[in-house]
C-alpha cells in the first residue's frame, strides 16, 4: 500500500502544480497530460483502496502516545519547529515531507528547546518505512537525525533562543563541515527517541556541537554524535584575507 501512495504522491503534486501555475491557454496535449497524471494517481490511491498522503502541517500536528510522554519532561521548554511548518518552508523537507507526510516513515518529529536556546531536544517515533535490517532503523536515518538537531542547536545558540527564520541561515550559522555519529545499540521501529543537542565550544568561525540519542523510555543511550559547523567568511574578513576554511 504505502509503494503505492509514494509512487502516486508525485503524480498528484504534478498534476496540481501544473494547474494553479498556469496563467495562460494551453495546448490540448498539455491539458490531456494533466488530466492523465491526475487520473493515473487517483486510480492508484484508488485501487490501494486508502486516502492520499496527509499534508505536512497534518502529519505535523499528529500526536504519538509513546511521544507525548516522552515530551511531557520538556513542559517549561519551547516547541521551536512550529513556524517552519506553518510557513509552509517544511513542504520537500528531508524529514517533515518525505519522511513524515509521504511515508510516515517517522511517526512523529517535533523540536523543543530551552527558553534560552542553549539546548535542543528532538522526540521522534519511528515508522515501518525506515528500515535498514528488518526492524531496525537504518544509521542514515539516526545520521540525518543528528544532523538536523544538531543544526538547530547551532543556530539556536547563536539567536539565543530567537527564531532563527528572520536570519540568513547560510550567513550567520553556517553549514554542517563534519558529522561523527557514535551508534551504541539497534533503534527499532516503533521506538521513540529523544535525541538532546548542544553547543561544545567555539574557535572562531568553527562551532562545535554535542549530541545524545536516548530512548524515550528507559533513557539508555542509542547514539551519540559530534559536529563541526562553519560559518562563512564576512566581507570585511574575506577583504582582509582572511582564508577559507573550504579551501583546499
Amino acid at each position: 500500500m504505502h509503494t503505492v501512495l509514494r509512487r502516486a504522491a508525485p503524480r498528484l503534486r504534478a498534476a496540481s502544480r501544473a494547474i494553479s501555475t498556469t496563467t495562460a491557454p494551453q495546448s490540448r496535449g498539455w491539458v490531456l497530460g494533466v488530466a492523465s497524471a491526475a487520473a493515473g494517481a487517483a486510480g492508484a490511491l484508488a485501487v490501494a483502496g486508502e486516502r492520499p498522503p496527509p499534508s505536512v502541517a497534518e502529519w505535523a500536528a499528529r500526536d504519538d502516545p509513546g511521544s507525548s510522554n516522552a515530551e511531557q519532561r520538556f513542559a517549561q521548554w519551547k516547541r521551536v519547529d512550529e513556524g517552519l511548518v506553518a510557513s509552509g518552508a517544511a513542504k520537500s523537507n528531508a524529514i517533515y515531507d518525505a519522511l513524515g507526510a509521504q511515508t510516515n516513515a517517522l511517526k512523529h518529529h517535533r523540536l523543543w528547546s530551552k527558553p534560552d536556546g542553549s539546548e535542543v531536544a528532538c522526540v521522534a517515533t519511528f515508522g515501518d518505512d525506515c528500515v535498514g535490517h528488518p526492524g531496525v532503523v537504518h544509521g542514515g536515518v539516526t545520521s540525518l537525525l543528528f544532523d538536523n538537531t544538531l543544526g538547530w542547536a547551532n543556530a539556536l545558540s547563536i539567536t539565543k533562543g530567537g527564531d532563527p527564520s528572520q536570519h540568513d541561515t547560510v550567513k550567520q550559522f553556517g553549514m554542517t563541515a563534519n558529522l561523527s555519529v557514535n551508534y551504541r545499540r539497534p533503534l527499532f521501529v516503533g521506538q521513540t527517541v529523544v535525541i538532546s543537542c548542544s553547543l561544545d565550544r567555539v574557535e572562531g568561525r568553527k562551532r562545535f556541537l554535542k549530541g545524545v540519542m536516548k530512548d524515550g523510555k528507559t533513557g539508555g543511550v542509542i547514539a551519540d554524535a559530534t559536529a563541526l559547523y562553519v560559518v562563512p567568511r564576512t566581507a570585511a574578513e574575506k577583504a582582509a584575507g582572511v582564508k577559507s576554511t573550504w579551501a583546499k
